[in-house]
């Protein structure tokens, strides 16, 4: 006992300032513990070589981390486990730690504010190997371990110093998965490597781990079994983590990361937040790219809607038709069965339908240039890496919802495909807007924006249904066409289209039976159907 406590003097001693000097700064950002699956089946299934841990400088200066030592947390089970709860008596204060690792001492190792480090077993770019397309060729350090399983290796990468390994022929950072994985961070002038050593718990024999003091630990996160989350399974005192974190897919290999939540923004710097609760400061991130923060997940096009402008967002989609393609914005308007919106950067095609996922970043443009700012709100995700996506598309008839021009000129309805019935039709100024107007003088407007009618295209002065996507253009509500044959004239004396149902490119034949391009002027054969066209 004299000992051990002579040796936790000498080790607080050292620790000291350094330690002091980069708490609340230096913060463990993330971690990528869970693993994913090998890509298009290859065997063995279960990856584990692009785990991480990435610390992020949450101050607004520079600090140099260099002799930071990262240590990982015991993680044996049940009966043999050093928790929280045990440290008391002569552990009071301490952690129990099976590894220790240690950025290189010797030069500085300094990280700006609002910058990463990251440090892995594998260095190297893993998007073709395993779900996630994890990129840690940039990483700034990595064990080289001669581990079979982890020995892919970066030679531009430097090497993390392994300070302690309970045992030896562990190499490499021992994730855990599914948990337990505490990690802390801790600075001293000393080889932490000298404290003192204890066995499992209620045991004499076998790995030896470290009793490091905790007091001036720089940052500590407790991560937990996430099938069954428990503060049984912390390893550190309420002092250090007053909670705890966890994946939210109880499944392990489940692809998904925990990191610090971001509270706010510093110019260009993500603030993250850290109370000491990691059950408050993490969110479960389902995007594990090294040194990317708030990724939000939307269930359908109207939760994505919802979230906050700049914002990394995975879109699920379920049934998401693709409506149009705006070639003039370069934007897809697609809608689900909760709402629409624009999707950009990525290529898709009209008439389809999509299910998988779109990842992008969410903004909000205002339309309406001249009224009334609370409406012609348009939502957008901008895709900037099309590897982050994944999806089917099946094609599906184009079908507008049927509603009434006072229901449709709202933005609940903003990007959706609607058909409306029984409307006249004026033009407007030069003509290249038309207004249409139902039985109950409600009016909107109509617009080929997507450069869909043929040249010299006349318009009807009546339609039976006409269908499009409604839209805020510049100083009100607008139904812009998607196809020609999306409005039904209202002829007399001619069998009409009564059908809001129609095929991108449906067959046009004259009466002499030639197939055409377009709709002419005169009686038109569409699908079967008698259109006149004035």
């Amino acid at each position: 006992m004299k000992k051990l406590f002579t040796l936790l003097f000498v080790f607080l001693a050292a620790l000291g300032a350094s330690a002091q000097d980069l708490q609340g700064k230096l913060v463990i950002g993330k971690v990528f513990y869970a693993g994913s699956t090998r890509l298009n089946g290859a065997t063995p299934k279960n990856y584990m070589c692009h785990l991480y841990i990435e610390l992020y400088n949450n101050s607004a200066e520079n600090i140099d981390v260099a002799g930071t030592y990262v240590a990982m947390a015991n993680s044996d089970a049940a009966a043999a486990a050093w928790t929280a709860a045990d440290m008391t008596g002569d552990k009071a204060g301490m952690g129990v730690f099976k590894q220790v690792f240690q950025i290189p001492v010797g030069n500085p190792v300094v990280m700006e504010p609002g910058k990463s480090l990251v440090i892995t077993n594998c260095a190297i770019d893993h998007s073709e190997i395993a779900e996630g397309m994890v990129d840690l060729s940039t990483a700034d350090f990595e064990l080289k371990s001669t581990n079979a399983a982890f020995n892919f290796h970066s030679d531009a990468v430097p090497a993390l110093s392994i300070v302690y390994s309970a045992n030896a022929s562990q190499d490499y950072i021992n994730f855990m998965n599914p948990g337990p994985d505490g990690i802390a961070l801790f600075k001293a002038d000393t080889d932490i490597a000298n404290c003192a050593k204890t066995y499992p718990k209620g045991k004499d024999t076998g790995n030896q781990y470290l009793v490091i003091p905790m007091v001036n630990s720089i940052d500590a996160v407790d991560i937990v079994k996430q099938k069954t989350p428990s503060a049984d399974d912390k390893r550190f005192t309420a002092e250090y983590d007053a909670g705890f974190t966890c994946t939210a897919d109880i499944n392990t290999f489940n692809c998904q990361a925990v990191a610090r939540k971001v509270v706010s923004a510093d110019g260009g710097r993500k603030v993250l937040q850290d109370t000491n609760n990691s059950t408050d400061d993490f969110e479960s991130l389902w995007n594990v790219q090294p040194r990317v923060y708030d990724v939000k997940e939307a269930a359908t096009i109207a939760d994505f809607n919802a979230i906050e402008d700049g914002k990394l967002v995975k879109l699920a989609l379920v049934d998401a038709r693709v409506n149009a393609f705006n070639d003039l914005d370069r934007a897809y308007y697609v809608e689900d069965a909760s709402a629409a919106t624009v999707i950009k950067g990525i290529s898709l095609t009209a008439g389809t339908l999509l299910n998988g996922y779109i990842v992008g970043t969410k903004a909000t443009t205002d339309m309406d240039y001249v009224n009334d700012p609370s409406q012609g709100l348009e939502y957008s995700l901008t895709v900037e890496n099309a590897a982050l996506s994944a999806f089917e598309a099946t094609e599906t008839e184009l079908v507008g919802t049927p509603m009434t021009i006072a229901e449709a000129a709202a933005q609940a309805n903003y990007g959706r495909l609607v058909t409306l019935s029984d409307v006249e039709i004026t033009a407007l100024g030069n003509g290249m807007n038309k207004q249409l107007k139902d039985a109950d003088g409600n009016t909107i407007k109509a617009r080929d924006l997507f450069g869909v009618l043929p040249e010299g295209y006349e318009w009807p002065a009546k339609a039976t249904s006409i269908t499009g996507i409604v839209l805020y253009y510049m100083t009100g509500w607008f139904l812009m066409l998607i196809s020609v044959e999306a409005i039904v004239a209202d002829a007399t004396g001619i069998e009409t289209v009564q059908r809001s149902t129609f095929n991108v490119q449906p067959a046009i034949y004259n009466l002499q039976g030639v197939r055409l391009s377009g709709l002419q002027k005169g009686l038109n054969i569409v699908n079967g159907k008698k259109v006149v066209i004035k």
